[in-house]
């Protein structure tokens, strides 16, 4: 079967797919598009492919897909556009960052017979897969409680060299939350039913970016599951990009916290119980590696080429085996949706005083 045409769409982000893509097979990046003409002139020269600085000329030339892997307000138009014409689209996070471009992504996707998948990295990371593992063979019992932080000082990232804002810099980034919130529900095979928010206001590092400087979700699942989550790309502090927590009425699981910790579990059918007077123990995550995930271990060194560990390797796999019909598309706009929509719902709650707001089902528009 011959490789899958691959286009890419922004030439920072886009660097690390553009090796991926290289190094997982059944893939070839024949097309490059940035609007910055030396950045991708030069990328393009190094690999041989098509350079386009006219996003129309870039999806006239000979390509099945493309990654879009531009800044965030770009995602859903550019989705759109490559959606009608014909190419199979594997999105940056997140799908779309309000409600009037989620839905007509939405009826985009429908009216193609190309695919769409949202690139939701984090769903893919090693150990969020040995946790969906662990829950499907029932280890945690009925889970009740999920956590999930993503901590990223972007601070260096506001300003574009001419001194105006990025998208970061100006940006509402509740909706920014998919890092967080899509590996959990991912473990629970559920969607957020509402959301009420809190934001700290903006200003408190430059006068200039008014965003605010920290976001913290509450959520219910449509199963009756609570969710909270903090978005914070400002403070100053180590990152922790990857923090996750469940609870559960037969296990526990909490992620490293960084200075030397590890990710553990207590487990109730393997570790000793849980007693008021001899309480549980934690026990490292990785004891369950072996058994439950061998395939991921056994992973080839250029799996990693991606930056999230293996994380984008599995993910393009899955993307090829779709765009060839081997399987459903894991991550399509519904469920892509799912992991974005509660954080532009989340805006909406924080300017409310953090009222809950339902969240919409997009199979439903």
């Amino acid at each position: 079967m011959p490789d899958i045409r691959f286009g890419v769409i922004g030439l920072r982000r886009g660097q690390s797919f553009v090796r991926v893509c290289r190094a997982v097979g059944g893939a070839t990046v024949t097309a490059l598009y940035d609007i910055d003409a030396a950045r991708v002139a030069a990328a393009a020269a190094e690999i041989g492919a098509r350079a386009f600085t006219d996003y129309e000329d870039f999806l006239a030339a000979e390509i099945d897909a493309v990654i879009i892997a531009s800044p965030l307000p770009f995602h859903a138009r550019q989705a759109i556009t490559a959606l009608a014409a014909g190419k199979h689209v594997l999105s940056e996070v997140t799908a779309a960052d309000n409600l009037d471009d989620a839905r007509a992504l939405v009826a985009a996707a429908r009216a193609s017979r190309a695919l769409y998948m949202l690139a939701e990295n984090y769903r893919y990371l090693d150990e969020v897969e040995l946790l969906k593992r662990l829950h499907d063979a029932g280890r945690f019992g009925e889970l009740y409680f999920g956590e999930g932080e993503y901590l990223h000082d972007c601070r260096g990232l506001w300003f574009n060299d001419d001194g105006s804002l990025t998208w970061r810099g100006q940006g509402k980034l509740a909706v920014y939350c998919t890092h967080s919130l899509g590996p959990l529900l991912y473990i629970t095979g559920e969607r957020v039913a509402s959301v009420g928010a809190l934001a700290v206001p903006g200003g408190k590092f430059d006068p200039r970016v008014s965003n605010p400087t920290m976001h913290l979700l509450q959520m219910t699942t449509t199963g009756g599951i609570a969710l909270r989550v903090r978005v914070d790309h400002v403070s100053p502090r180590p990152h922790q990009m990857a923090y996750y927590a469940l609870q559960g009425t037969q296990g526990s699981y909490e992620a490293w916290r960084g200075h030397g910790d590890t990710s553990k579990v207590w487990l109730a059918d393997e570790h000793e119980p849980s007693l008021f007077h001899a309480p549980a123990q934690w026990h490292p995550l990785d004891d369950q590696a072996s058994r439950h995930i061998p395939e991921r271990l056994a992973a080839p060194p250029e799996a990693r080429l991606g930056g999230h560990g293996t994380s984008e390797y599995w993910l393009l796999r899955d993307f090829l085996a779709a765009a060839r019909g081997e399987r459903s598309v894991p991550i399509d706009v519904f469920v892509g949706l799912d992991y974005t929509l509660p954080g532009i719902c989340a805006i909406e709650s924080a300017l409310a005083g953090g009222a809950p707001i339902a969240v919409p089902d997009p199979r439903e528009w």
